[in-house]
């Protein structure tokens, strides 16, 4: 009972808070403090973010190799692991834009390998971008003028989880009916998370997700008037996706959705494609955007720091020479199944960015609470953005940086907490202090890793 407070002594509930829990960056919460100390949200808001709003403040150490020690120490051996590293990684990147231009900073001084934890889904369409390009729309214009959905994916509840509340079916829209948006979800129904009746007014169109190719083609031909070979694609019969083709010629505004993580992973760029194709053959007649889902730990603004800083997206490595960018060579989940790097940075101050399981001597700065598949050999606790630090994180559809607010403080006993932790960016320049002015050299390095 001693960290509880007074009724009277709590501070009045926020509003507007931002979500930095998923891509939708959902930017309407109400958070209040309970007499216990923790954070309620008492308006809008998911599951998920009530989830972790109300993470307890808990006190969070330091570890070397599972055995408790100061923060100095963690650094110092942080620091000597890297600086050993003759090919380096740092991964997850789940953090604000602070922290991950810290973490950037860091992969330079060290010459290495940087990706984010959820780079698939997000190169996925970054390669349809560069063959195709894209139509696409910002939330707020998807809330006040759809009024048709053709959604690929399953799931939508666990990467998009408002998806409904704020884009589909908003309580209120500038343009547009907003109880009156229709629209068809495609993908499959096995009985999973999400996969249960479709919303009212939405039909659900049962396929694997492997075909969304050419499922997504055969609605190109048929939006341009044409009628593909065969009576079914993918599983659905061709009657049916000629009712989802005729909606998209007869709305006045349809998106094409789609959540990248479900995609076959060795083919989403296709997938993405077809999409992008599908939205142009539509624009030929009305108007339609696409609209990409998910992308947790604010992976859209790693991406974007790493390109305005470097020059480069992800998936590059820094510091030795110029920055190189190769898509699939320094994809980090293949280096690591390869044991193709001697070191990794992992940085996880928000969720979406799990600690692989992996034999790579590994640092790991983690929010309080984070799962971890066994001790790595130095483990920092770093504060979360937007509860315990204020920051800044890219919304999914590419167009706003939303700010993050400091809503939790150190109690007044002066135990510690997990609101008076370093945050990411504090630690990664402590660590940078510590390491040689510049990386190896290049020779030297490129040998060690042959």
């Amino acid at each position: 009972m001693d960290n509880e407070i007074g009724e009277t002594d709590l501070p009045p509930p926020m509003s507007d808070v931002v979500c930095p829990f998923c891509a939708m960056a959902c930017d309407d919460l109400t958070v209040a403090h309970d007499r216990g100390g923790r954070l309620r949200i008492t308006g809008n808001g998911c599951a998920r973010a009530r989830t972790l709003f109300a993470l307890p403040a808990l006190p969070a150490h330091c570890f070397i190799k599972g055995r408790a020690v100061p923060l100095d120490a963690a650094l110092d051996a942080a620091a000597a692991l890297l600086r050993n590293a003759a090919f380096p990684a740092v991964g997850g990147l789940a953090a604000d834009t602070e922290g991950v231009s810290a973490a950037l900073a860091l992969a330079e001084r060290l010459g290495a390998v940087v990706d984010h934890a959820a780079s698939d889904s997000l190169f996925h369409g970054l390669r349809a971008l560069q063959v195709t390009g894209a139509m696409t729309a910002t939330f707020g214009e998807v809330r006040n003028r759809a009024d048709l959905f053709v959604l690929f994916g399953s799931e939508f509840d666990r990467h998009a989880p408002r998806l409904f509340d704020r884009l589909v079916r908003p309580p209120t829209a500038l343009f547009r009916d907003a109880g009156a948006a229709r629209g068809f979800l495609i993908g499959p129904s096995d009985g999973g998370p999400g996969d249960g009746p479709a919303p009212d007014g939405f039909e659900r169109l049962t396929a694997d997700l492997i075909h969304a190719p050419a499922i997504a083609a055969a609605l190109s031909q048929m939006v341009a008037g044409d009628r593909p070979h065969g009576d079914r694609v993918g599983g659905i019969a061709m009657e049916d996706l000629a009712r989802v083709a005729t909606a998209l010629r007869d709305a006045r505004f349809g998106v094409i959705g789609w959540v990248a993580a479900t995609l076959d992973p060795a083919a989403g760029d296709v997938a993405v494609e077809a999409f992008n194709r599908l939205v142009v053959t539509a624009n030929a007649a009305t108007r339609c955007a696409g609209l990409s889902l998910g992308g947790k730990g604010n992976a859209l603004g790693a991406n974007y720091v790493c390109a305005w800083q470097y020059g480069v997206p992800l998936r590059s490595r820094l510091g030795a020479g110029p920055p190189e960018h190769d898509p699939l060579r320094y994809r980090l989940k293949s280096l690591l199944a390869e044991d193709g790097i001697d070191a990794l940075l992992w940085l996880s101050a928000l969720n979406g960015a799990e600690v692989p399981d992996t034999r790579t001597p590994m640092v790991v700065l983690a929010r309080p609470g984070q799962p971890l598949p066994h001790d790595p050999e130095v483990l920092i606790p770093v504060a979360i953005p937007g509860l315990d630090h204020a920051g800044s994180i890219h919304r999914g559809d590419g167009v706003a940086a939303l700010p993050l607010r400091r809503l939790r403080f150190p109690k007044s006993s002066g135990k510690p907490s997990a609101a008076s932790l370093p945050t990411a960016a504090a630690v990664l320049s402590a660590l940078l202090d510590r390491l040689p002015a510049s990386p190896l050299p290049v020779l030297i390095r490129e040998t060690a890793h042959v």
